[in-house]
């Protein structure tokens, strides 16, 4: 019975051309056309070639009750005259390629020319001029004095694939840390990282490390601090032109020398996994997701403007376990009366489903019956959870 799904009127697409979305929203039949096939089951292996065609990002807009930065993206690709769509969700990164018949989505043309080989892993390409001019000027703007000043040094620039992830790994004492993760991007495909040298108010100076991508920071992680009289010595290491597949390659060793003996040393390396795995970044937090979570409101335009004054939001574990019982239900006609909060709606991560609720009050209980609004099957929770929800509408 649980089956959460994209309600389209909750989601917006937009055309990504030349590093930027189109500010106009695509019609709702394209958008519908986007979603369903993304939703579909069947996939198949990226092609071995392949030539872009049309390119969109589709973001979640109910961002009140749920936080979406990144879009999901969406591709059309074809190989020969076959067309497919490839989609990759923020929350999983894993890109799902479906083969689609043009007849069903009139609005890509399937434009001639010859198809270009997928890139297998990263490849290292010059750095432009404009980078590097780039990089100068900020060098020139910042003051010695000012705690944030920094110094660029332009290190590597890669034309990435689209599926994977690329991890920076920080060696010390014999052990490995990744301090950063960088999924792949089927609308980013170019990225540079480079040393930041910072000169700090308090005398210091401090090393770290910046991926960027497409011009816009995605992350900078400190690596070595030096004190006073202290100082940090730098030893880079060269890279294949190709990165290697699943391997580990340096590509600089920090030194921090203290009365010219080497006191800590740490290396950086790349290494680029054809198939994305999540994994913990190094030192740092968890950035907090809610998962599931159950909303009671009393109108659907409750959930929809997002007045969280007038809803009902579970808890994250009591969301968590109305969602598992769900998944296994003995299906029952709901008896009793519409509760104040007719609805309930669970949302993970852009995918609603949403039931009508309601109660029977009995001697020592009350039952609590949902109704899936699209397929009108219902169910009757168990005593014990039903006590839980209830408990927690009353309180309201």
């Amino acid at each position: 019975m649980l089956d959460l799904k994209p309600v389209p009127s909750y989601w917006s697409a937009h055309s990504f051309a030349s590093d930027e979305y189109s500010d106009q929203e695509v019609p709702v039949k394209q958008k519908k056309q986007l979603l369903r096939t993304c939703m579909q089951n069947k996939t198949v292996s990226l092609p071995k070639s392949y030539r872009t065609l049309q390119s969109f990002g589709i973001f979640f807009t109910l961002n009140n009750l749920e936080i979406a930065p990144f879009p999901t993206e969406i591709v059309y690709l074809a190989h020969g005259n076959q067309m497919y769509l490839s989609c990759r969700s923020p929350k999983t990164q894993e890109l799902r390629v479906h083969p689609i018949k043009a007849s069903d989505h009139p609005w890509v043309r399937l434009t001639e020319g010859p198809d270009r080989i997928a890139l297998q892993a990263p490849v290292s390409i010059p750095l432009k001029e404009e980078q590097l001019d780039q990089h100068v000027s900020v060098n020139q703007e910042m003051s010695a004095d000012n705690e944030f000043a920094k110094d660029l040094k332009p290190f590597h620039a890669f034309q990435l694939p689209i599926s994977g992830q690329l991890l920076f790994v920080m060696t010390e004492s014999g052990k490995e840390h990744i301090i950063r993760n960088i999924a792949m991007s089927s609308l980013h495909q170019q990225g540079e990282f480079y040393l930041v040298s910072r000169r700090h108010i308090d005398g210091s100076t401090s090393r770290s490390l910046t991926f960027s991508r497409d011009g816009w920071d995605l992350a900078d992680r400190q690596i070595m601090t030096a004190y006073k009289s202290n100082r940090i010595k730098t030893k880079q290491h060269s890279l294949p032109k190709t990165l290697p597949v699943n391997q580990t390659v340096p590509f600089v060793t920090f030194q921090f020398i203290k009365k010219e003996r080497v006191v800590e040393e740490k290396t950086l390396s790349i290494r680029y996994q054809p198939v994305y795995r999540p994994v913990k970044e190094y030192q740092i937090e968890d950035e907090p997701t809610r998962g599931i979570t159950a909303y009671f409101h009393p109108t659907m335009k409750s959930f929809e403007k997002a007045k969280l004054s007038e809803m009902v939001i579970l808890p994250d574990k009591l969301s968590r376990t109305v969602a598992e019982e769900l998944k296994a239900v003995t299906l029952e006609e709901p008896q009793g009366t519409r509760s104040p909060f007719s609805y309930m709606t669970l949302l993970e991560y852009g995918n609603t489903q949403t039931f009508q609720v309601y109660l029977k009050k009995r001697a020592n209980k009350t039952d609590l019956y949902l109704q899936d609004q699209r397929t009108k099957k219902s169910t009757r929770l168990s005593g014990e959870l039903a006590r839980q929800v209830s408990e927690e509408l009353e309180e309201q």
